[in-house]
């Protein structure tokens, strides 16, 4: 009995054979496009290229160009950062010593002068010498004291020393314009005196002029309320004025006091005056 063999026995269903595709050799390259020399290894293909694909394997940064590698910060606890130093001075500034020698030697204006220059130009050119500046303005404002306070004493002395009649002329001044320490003639008991001569004290004279005071009425007090008023009142200034001559039996008060006309026009004043008998020569005061 014979059987047929598989090549001749029909498919089934009557289906036409499934070609037999012969396998590829094992060298072939595989189809597609070439693969890209630049690729980064191990990238996987690109959708649809038809290549298999057959798991990711490592990743791989790309490699990147050349360049330094990045400066670190050193970790903390290793000393303090590295500090730039100030330039150095350059040389001590002129004006500086200037001020300073004339801040010994009393030159006020140019020492004032030199040490604010010398402070300005130190900021600006880093310069030494501030210390000299600044002493130098110190010397010139001490100085100044010392100045303004001679020129203040002598002029007070010059005051207290001082009278209208130094001329020795005796002309008449008015009572309105006498000023303390004047020397005066011809003290008289009148009722009204509008005007005394003033003299030189170095030359004999009846009275010196020593105090002032205004009264502080509302109303004028009459002579009797002025005299109740201004009797001690010079009493007392005499003391302060020239104490040896309280108890000199030639020396007795005088003064001048407002009218009732002059009250009227605002006169408050009374003018203590010390009177001298005989008349003498010199100031009371010292």
């Amino acid at each position: 009995m014979n059987y047929p063999s598989p090549e001749s026995t029909p498919p089934p269903y009557g289906q036409p054979p499934y070609p037999q595709v012969p396998a590829p050799p094992p060298a072939a390259p595989q189809s597609g496009p070439p693969a890209d020399p630049y690729a980064p290894y191990g990238a996987a293909p690109q959708y649809g290229t038809g290549q298999p694909q057959y798991g990711a394997g490592p990743q791989y940064a790309a490699s990147q160009p050349y360049s330094a590698p990045p400066q670190q910060t050193p970790p903390g606890g290793y000393g303090a950062p590295y500090q730039q130093l100030p330039p150095p001075k350059s040389g001590t500034n002129g004006f500086a010593i200037a001020s300073l020698i004339f801040g010994v030697m009393g030159g006020v204006l140019l020492g004032f002068i030199f040490g604010f220059v010398a402070l300005s130009q130190i900021k600006k050119r880093n310069q030494g010498g501030k210390g000299m500046a600044v002493a130098g303005l110190a010397l010139s404002t001490l100085w100044s004291l010392v100045i303004c306070g001679v020129i203040g004493v002598a002029i007070i002395a010059a005051n207290d020393d001082s009278t209208t009649g130094t001329s020795g002329t005796g002309d008449d001044t008015s009572v309105y314009s006498l000023r303390i320490g004047d020397c005066l003639n011809d003290l008289s008991t009148e009722d009204e005196i509008e005007e005394l001569p003033v003299v030189a004290c170095t030359e004999p004279h009846d009275g010196e002029v020593y105090a002032e005071f205004k009264l502080t009425e509302t109303t004028f007090p009459g002579v009797d309320g002025i005299e109740k008023i201004a009797d001690p009142r010079c009493a007392s200034l005499l003391k302060s004025y020239a104490p040896n001559a309280v108890d000199d039996p030639g020396v007795d008060t005088y003064y001048l006091y407002p009218t009732a006309e002059s009250w009227a026009r605002g006169d408050r004043a009374i003018t203590c005056i010390a009177s001298f008998d005989p008349a003498r020569t010199g100031k009371l005061k010292g």
